[in-house]
């Protein structure tokens, strides 16, 4: 039996406005040894007319896999409540798996519950595959990463801070909350190491990416928040 699991982070998104992502690109051995099913990031939004949830899945981690698993299954889960973040809302999957890039199946909530709302097909066209009910709509295919990240920044922010960490002299201080004590200067020079110069480490690098789109009124509950986080489950 396949134990591993890899879950990306929560997205909420209120219907009237905005858009939110969560992002993940790194992990321990037990996701990284299964490339299809390293999460980066998931992104959510509202259609311009409100009348759809729109979902980013994408897949990849550092060695940029160019098929998805056909061990791997891809779910969204999604939480429709009247408050955002809480435990007492509708959850619901959209659940897919894939036998290659041009050969898949989802599921809008039971997992082989092939109703209206069940698809299949080939998702590598740009214009996807559709349910029969037209409420559900799924891509999936390998484009540019669209995380825009200063991934030597980082490194060079890390490094700095844990050499300062572990030197003697001067000896780095910490409060209670395990935040190292610092001073002006010190966060100036960090941030100039983030920020400067502010390249997208990237650029160029693709990844897989699940793209759904579910009409709202497929989606059950009642209230205008909506919850979403995403997960890569290993199938028996």
């Amino acid at each position: 039996m396949r134990t591993w699991t890899k879950l990306g982070g929560v997205a909420a998104v209120l219907l009237a406005t905005g858009t939110a992502f969560a992002a993940d690109h790194a992990d321990g051995p037990g996701v990284t040894m299964e490339p299809t099913g390293d999460i980066n990031d998931v992104y959510t939004w509202m259609s311009a007319d409100k009348a759809n949830l729109e979902l980013i899945m994408t897949i990849g981690g550092t060695s940029a896999p160019t098929a998805f698993g056909d061990t791997t299954q891809y779910v969204f889960h999604i939480v429709r409540s009247e408050a955002a973040l809480v435990d007492d809302g509708t959850l619901t999957k959209l659940i897919c798996e894939f036998a290659s890039n041009t050969d898949a199946q989802c599921w809008l909530g039971e997992q082989f519950d092939t109703s209206s709302d069940y698809v299949t097909g080939d998702p590598s066209a740009a214009a996807g595959m559709k349910s029969d009910s037209g409420k559900v709509r799924v891509h999936a295919g390998a484009h540019a990463d669209p995380f825009f990240f200063f991934l030597d920044g980082l490194k060079a922010t890390v490094g700095a801070v844990i050499a300062a960490a572990t030197a003697v002299t001067p000896k780095l201080l910490f409060y209670p909350s395990g935040c190292p004590k610092l001073d002006a200067a010190t966060v100036t020079a960090l941030q100039a190491l983030l920020t400067t110069p502010p390249k997208n480490n990237f650029k160029g690098l693709n990844s897989l990416g699940l793209v759904v789109e579910i009409a709202l009124d497929a989606i059950p509950g009642k209230g205008n928040h909506l919850s979403v986080w995403a997960g890569t489950y290993g199938k028996n």
